[in-house]
């Protein structure tokens, strides 16, 4: 008789039993690896944080470590008042032409941008009155290389570096051609010259011939590898930097929260010191640092940053502060460089680099000065004198931070919230600065 074989499969219970191992050792395995994915998402982040605050502090203080003379610009380019340049009701592009890009003594203006004027006003801070060394005969202005190292955080933290040549400007002490009144006040032909300033007051009138850039040695452009911008974007904010955890989304703007998760967090970065009360640290010779956050560079449909926006937080004196912030996965990193030359004893002491030769323009006992004419010290070599701050305002400090006034700064605030900026405000870092061979 043939046996018949009967097949044998699994009871629906033990199919139960098998699936509901099956989940127990899924939601064991989820366990392990989410942590894993969190950890390796940060790794990831940290190690391209790290790589690139490497490249950037080994330019950055290999250009700026031996600097002759440094000034920063937060936010936007301005003059000594804070007075942004990019500002037309200000600075139009002839008041910009007429107050910076004199060229000769009788010359007329040449066309200057405002990158041009910054640093066009940066060497007459410095450099006014300084000559060629050994030309005691002809007290020719001083040449070199001027650089503008830029940190564009609009555009994910680029940094590029553009270079000019140039040749110093000087300033003269302007004499009365005829007997002549200044605010009821009679001055004679050889006196030297008066005028009323801007607040009433009467001042000597001191002529200058600022300097000029004589030729664009490099073009503007990236000075840091274009690998590290493929799939992160940086921030770069000056000073040293710490991150607060911002909890009540709230206080949050440009994030979208609608689909976060208990992984996601938000964080301002503020200033660790700063000595003005300032949303962003101040620069100094003890202290002059940059803080480097690294961010995914992922945008939005308006082709905004997803992982940047802005936080508002109240201090303790209950003011409020606006501060750029970061959402989940972001690094932080800071960085400190040391200013040898700007901190050495010479720099402070300087020697003969403060003074210049004495120049004239009108009747002078007895002799009818054009300011190209030798004003005869010993030895029939130019007379020189101290360079005081009237000549070059910022001869005797080096480092020198930009700030803006209160009333361009609410302007410029206005625009940017308005979004019609009109160039008035940048989200950039400036150091425009000279090595100690600009001779």
């Amino acid at each position: 008789m043939k046996e018949t074989k009967r097949l044998k499969g699994f009871t629906l219970i033990e199919l139960i039993v098998v699936m509901a191992i099956f989940g127990v050792l899924m939601v064991a395995v989820m366990q392990i690896l989410t942590p894993l994915n969190k950890l390796s998402k940060r790794a990831t982040i940290q190690e391209a944080n790290a790589a690139a605050v490497d490249n950037i502090k080994n330019y950055m203080e290999s250009s700026l470590r031996y600097a002759d003379a440094i000034e920063v610009n937060v936010g936007a380019l301005t003059d000594n008042n804070g007075n942004f340049f990019r500002d037309t009701a200000v600075y139009s592009q002839t008041k910009l032409n007429q107050t910076y890009g004199v060229k000769a003594l009788t010359g007329g203006p040449q066309a200057v941008t405002a990158e041009e004027a910054a640093v066009i006003n940066f060497l007459d801070n410095h450099y006014s009155n300084r000559v060629e060394p050994n030309t005691e005969d002809k007290a020719d202005p001083a040449t070199g290389r001027v650089y503008m190292l830029k940190v564009d955080n609009s555009t994910g933290g680029v940094i590029s570096e553009t270079v000019w040549k140039f040749k110093a400007g000087y300033t003269y002490t302007k004499f009365f051609t005829d007997d002549t009144e200044v605010n009821g006040v009679t001055y004679h032909k050889g006196e030297i010259m008066k005028k009323v300033d801007e607040s009433g007051n009467v001042v000597n009138d001191i002529g200058r011939v600022n300097a000029s850039l004589v030729s664009k040695v490099s073009s503007e452009a990236s000075v840091i590898n274009p690998v590290y911008y493929e799939y992160y974007s940086f921030y770069i904010a000056p000073g040293y930097n710490n991150i607060e955890t911002v909890f009540e989304t709230d206080k949050l703007s440009g994030f979208d929260t609608s689909d976060d998760t208990s992984d996601d967090y938000y964080a301002a970065v503020k200033p660790a010191v700063t000595a003005k009360g300032n949303t962003y640290a101040d620069f100094s010779k003890e202290m002059f640092s940059l803080s480097v956050v690294t961010y995914k560079n992922d945008k939005d449909a308006d082709d905004e940053p997803l992982y940047k926006g802005k936080a508002l937080l109240t201090d303790e004196a209950g003011n409020d502060h606006t501060y750029v912030a970061f959402q989940s996965p972001f690094a932080l990193s800071n960085m400190n460089m040391s200013l040898v030359n700007i901190n050495s004893a010479f720099s402070q002491n300087k020697g003969t680099d403060n003074y210049g030769p004495v120049r004239y323009q009108g009747p002078k006992d007895g002799k009818d000065y054009e300011p190209g004419d030798m004003v005869e010290g010993d030895n029939d070599h130019w007379k020189y004198e101290r360079i005081t701050s009237e000549k070059a305002p910022k001869i005797d400090s080096r480092l020198y931070v930009h700030t803006a006034n209160t009333q361009a700064q609410a302007k410029a605030n206005a625009a940017k919230a308005a979004k019609k900026t009109d160039g008035l405000y940048e989200d950039c870092i400036y150091f425009i600065y000279t090595l100690p061979d600009f001779r």
